[in-house]
């Protein structure tokens, strides 16, 4: 099951100049393997998701009516994504009054949509998911180990929380052209090497796209295990699982063969990436991830002490 969202932070005050906002840090929800985050909007409480996978970010229609936003219904369109629904209708709005752990953000660009199969499936209800509209411009930092996100002022701000980290690797912060998803270019399956998508939203592990099987010796390292249902952005889809008998990694970091994987039936809209890595794999190596969309710059920290 994939359940999409995401979450964020960052404030700016104003002294007299730009001031630098102290370092935010929150626990989040990762009973269900999505980083899930108890926000407020115009007062009230709500539960979203963090999700580097998604843009603009989302709220539930219901919500978004309940709430007073704007919605812009003369701008509705077909939701993309996946799922059997036949009509999955989406209309942009903007979350204006967002609050983290009391602290406010400017008003972000949204899209709403009926979020209720999407909750069916995340086994709560969701009311929302944090993405890329709100993401732009701030430095995140996931600890997966402690279930902590923190939201930073500067990179360096990072630095009591990974400094007992023997390992990390950067890299740049890449998207394709097609969406603002971040991608680590070489991720590797067994000796084979291909780009991938960075995506905190889902809360699966490795999902392959079809490319992944024109990879060197990808296929035939797959063992079948059955079917599985997850939700998209379009309701209910179904898709193959199976054990990959070859290590995984990227960087310094690698995972054994025995990995879980499932394959979805249809490619990437870029037709460029092998594989979607979720939350599972970045919590199964324990490492601490720092997002900088400022400098756009991604560096992963393990081997934490």
């Amino acid at each position: 099951m994939t359940a999409r969202i995401a979450a964020a932070i960052l404030a700016c005050a104003l002294t007299g100049g730009a001031a630098a906002a102290e370092p935010l840090s929150v626990p989040f929800d990762f009973s269900r393997s999505a980083i899930g985050l108890d926000v407020s909007v115009k007062g009230t409480k709500l539960y979203m998701i963090l999700d580097t996978g998604v843009d603009p970010s989302v709220i539930d229609a219901a919500r978004a009516d309940a709430l007073g936003l704007k919605i812009d219904r003369a701008a509705g369109g077909e939701a993309s994504g996946e799922g059997d629904a036949k009509h999955a209708m989406v209309y942009p709005t903007s979350v204006d009054g967002l609050t983290i752990a009391g602290r406010a953000f400017a008003p972000f660009d949204a899209l709403t949509t009926d979020m209720s199969t999407l909750s069916q499936h995340y086994g709560r209800r969701l009311d929302g998911v944090i993405g890329y509209s709100f993401l732009d411009g701030k430095i995140v930092l996931i600890d997966y180990a402690k279930s902590t996100l923190s939201i930073l002022d500067a990179p360096a701000d990072a630095a009591p929380v990974v400094s007992r980290c023997s390992k990390h690797w950067s890299i740049a912060l890449q998207t394709l052209a097609d969406d603002n998803i971040p991608i680590i270019p070489e991720f590797r399956f067994g000796s084979a090497k291909a780009p991938i998508s960075l995506d905190t939203g889902s809360n699966g592990g490795i999902s392959l796209f079809p490319k992944a099987l024109e990879l060197p010796g990808l296929h035939g390292a797959l063992v079948e295990k059955g079917k599985t249902i997850y939700a998209g952005a379009r309701g209910e889809a179904s898709t193959d699982t199976y054990v990959l008998r070859e290590p995984v990694g990227f960087g310094p970091f690698t995972l054994p063969p025995g990995q879980l994987v499932t394959l979805r039936p249809t490619q990437d809209a870029g037709g460029t990436r092998a594989a979607n890595i979720g939350n599972k794999l970045f919590a199964a190596m324990k490492l601490k991830l720092l997002l900088d969309y400022k400098s756009r710059v991604v560096t992963f920290y393990g081997a934490c002490r």
